[in-house]
């Protein structure tokens, strides 16, 4: 598992299908059939990521929005995004 770079460009996989279950934010991938339910943070990442963005300027979003330091996060957004990365929900541009 590799750091994702602060310059790195995040994008959405255009075949995940998102929406709203019982308050909670559902992603279904069409091409594994496979599904994430998304907490609040994860959800609000997911609506920043609808026009691709920097590691860098998610994190500063978060920050502003959220009681969270840097440090924190980068290493919490970081394995967030590394998982949706291996669920080919973003993509790395």
């Amino acid at each position: 598992m590799s750091a994702i770079a602060n310059n790195s460009i995040l994008t959405r996989n255009p075949e995940m299908i998102a929406g709203e279950i019982d308050g909670q934010l559902v992603m279904v991938s069409i091409e594994s059939g496979k599904y994430l339910h998304l907490n609040k943070v994860a959800s609000r990442i997911w609506e920043i990521l609808e026009k691709p963005d920097t590691f860098e300027n998610l994190c500063a979003i978060l920050i502003q929005e959220y009681d969270i330091n840097i440090e924190s996060c980068q290493l919490e957004v970081g394995g967030f995004l590394q998982e949706l990365l291996e669920q080919n929900a973003i993509s790395i541009a």
